[in-house]
């Protein structure tokens, strides 16, 4: 059901279709991108951020960057399991949504660093996990401006889908970029990375197989948990010397915390179920 807003910028409003009515879908989206935005601002000014405000907005947008990233490459895969087609007119607010915290990570840090440009354009070239950033941050910003209808012209489908695949060699930038800053705990890091890893491998398998069922998806979903398991203790035996194989064998201690293979597991199992689900509905459904 939708409705027809009465502003004269509603073919252009964020939560309108092309048609300038309003789409539930899309404003529900819009909303939950400017949420965390709106959540730092509001614990900034009622002083709730730690004596350092600044540095906690840097990492809290840096956060919520790569979240919005993994969250525009699920759509793919989530129209695929469970047909919404409709999903798909959000991928582009949820690209645009990691762009924009991208560039307000990068704001927070500039004024971290007092806007001192000599020490940024210095410590951007000789810091290795800086450097991978601005890799990241450029390649955002090239999808970012190219994400709309006159760049679809200008370059073709084919040539707009082969700049747009570049997302997945953003994410593992950003991602580095993300496992490099981690002090003690990697477990969020793990977590995107792992959902990485998920829809990638939904997109090798679609590029091989065209259209596939739910047991494809439910291999997928395995392969994604167990590749995040060897992800995680892969880091913390690399950055702290910690033994990989008791990193390995926290994943079956459910005490304490339930670690990222298993919610990266679940998705996969929750993709596989949809599809499911929908290959049922379409064979008990009578054909008119």
């Amino acid at each position: 059901m939708t409705a027809r807003p009465h502003a004269p910028f509603a073919a252009f409003a964020p939560w309108t279709d092309r048609a300038g009515r309003l789409s539930w879908l899309k404003l529900a989206v819009f909303l939950a991108c400017c949420a965390p935005a709106a959540w730092i601002a509001w614990r900034w000014q009622a002083g709730e951020l730690s004596p350092k405000p600044v540095t906690d907005a840097l990492r809290e947008t840096g956060d919520w960057a790569l979240r919005a990233l993994v969250a525009a490459l699920a759509v793919t895969p989530l129209r695929h399991a469970t047909r919404w087609n409709r999903l798909y007119v959000v991928r582009r607010m949820l690209g645009l949504a990691a762009l924009a915290y991208t560039l307000a990570h990068i704001g927070f840090w500039f004024a971290q660093e007092d806007f001192v440009w000599r020490a940024i354009l210095s410590e951007s070239v000789l810091r290795v996990y800086l450097f991978i950033g601005w890799l990241a941050t450029f390649g955002m910003i090239a999808l970012g401006v190219t994400s709309n209808e006159a760049a679809i012209r200008r370059l073709g489908s084919a040539g707009w889908n082969d700049l747009h695949a570049w997302i997945y060699a953003i994410a593992i930038a950003s991602l580095v970029h993300y496992f490099m800053l981690v002090r003690l705990d990697a477990t969020q890091a793990a977590l995107m990375a792992g959902l990485c890893a998920l829809f990638a491998g939904f997109r090798l398998l679609r590029k091989r197989a065209g259209d596939f069922g739910s047991v494809s998806l439910l291999a997928l979903a395995f392969c994604a948990g167990f590749a995040t398991a060897l992800i995680e203790a892969g880091y913390y035996a690399f950055a702290t010397g910690a033994d990989a194989m008791r990193v390995l064998a926290a994943n079956l201690d459910f005490s304490y915390v339930v670690r990222p293979a298993w919610w990266v597991l679940g998705a996969g199992l929750a993709m596989a179920l949809a599809r499911l689900a929908r290959d049922v509905a379409r064979r008990v459904t009578p054909r008119p």
